[in-house]
């Protein structure tokens, strides 16, 4: 078995597992089975990021970035499942009758804060250890961007698939943009591996992923865009969703967020000198490997949807 077809078989296996999950999910069709496949991806690939830092001896808070990381899609899956139904939470009785008590979670305004009040956690974190640890301005510097980044990529961006939990069809459409954008990868793979180097002789990112070729990304879009349409009836888009609109503006946009995703977690990797951010999936690598671009794509179109 040579090389190639090795790695072929192991990300195929890898594909299956997380079609695997998402199949599952649809199965179940319940919103707390959906809750629990994205909290257990953004805990795993937390944990993954902890290792990652410790391992490389960089100079980052990882015991704030693996706290938050554990906790923060958990709080926001139990903000939506218990706060975010719309129906009164209880019955007060008021001077004039019993009045409903309404508690509604907004979950894009609490992502928000959260983040806001991490990054002024990080903050004065840095500052503690400048004046009594002896850290000094650039090692201070460097460990609050890598304990920020830690936090915000996957884990915040990912975790805006929650945001949908009580809008099953909406759950369908990011379901379907997830396994889209892991189309786009596998794809990728397949189309370099035929048609690598054929056309041309630049690679499409010689620094951050040399491996990746023109003609696997042109493959691959051209390929993922097809089967994108053909498993749009997964989904519920709302919106006037012609060919032309599909093809011209919307498989474009997903393609591009998913190998900048893929190159950014490249890109992290490169910078802690490791190959994979852990060893749970064959052929990829870890959890932070396999939602490096669903963050982005997801993250991304719901933020869209909400300013729509």
């Amino acid at each position: 078995m040579t090389p190639k077809v090795k790695t072929f078989l192991e990300r195929g296996f890898s594909t299956i597992v997380l079609l695997a999950l998402l199949g599952g999910t649809v199965w179940w069709d319940n919103a707390l089975g959906y809750a629990l496949l994205v909290c257990v991806l953004c805990n795993l690939t937390s944990y993954e990021w902890f290792n990652m830092l410790r391992e490389r001896g960089q100079e980052a808070n990882r015991k704030l970035a693996l706290t938050a990381g554990l906790a923060y899609p958990w709080l926001m899956a139990a903000g939506v499942l218990l706060f975010g139904s719309g129906e009164p939470l209880a019955m007060m009785d008021g001077a004039d009758g019993p009045t409903a008590l309404f508690i509604d979670f907004d979950f894009h305004g609490a992502a928000l804060s959260i983040l806001v009040l991490y990054v002024l956690v990080a903050f004065f974190c840095e500052l503690y250890r400048m004046d009594y640890k002896g850290s000094n301005g650039a090692k201070a510097l460097s460990s609050m961007g890598i304990t920020i980044l830690s936090f915000v990529y996957p884990v915040w961006l990912f975790a805006f698939a929650l945001s949908t939990l009580n809008a099953p069809e909406s759950i369908y459409n990011l379901l379907w943009l997830v396994l889209v954008t892991k189309m786009s990868d596998i794809w990728a793979y397949v189309s370099g591996v035929l048609l690598g180097g054929k056309f041309f002789s630049r690679k499409f990112s010689p620094a951050v992923s040399p491996k990746k070729t023109w003609e696997g990304i042109i493959g691959s879009f051209i390929i993922t865009s097809v089967c994108g349409w053909y498993l749009l009836g997964m989904t519920t888009f709302n919106f006037a969703l012609t060919p032309a609109v599909f093809f011209c503006v919307l498989m474009p946009c997903i393609f591009i967020l998913s190998v900048a995703g893929d190159l950014a977690g490249s890109l992290i990797k490169r910078g802690l000198a490791v190959k994979d951010s852990g060893s749970l999936l064959p052929g990829i690598g870890g959890i932070f490997d396999l939602i490096d671009s669903p963050a982005f794509t997801v993250s991304f179109f719901v933020a869209v949807m909400a300013i729509l």
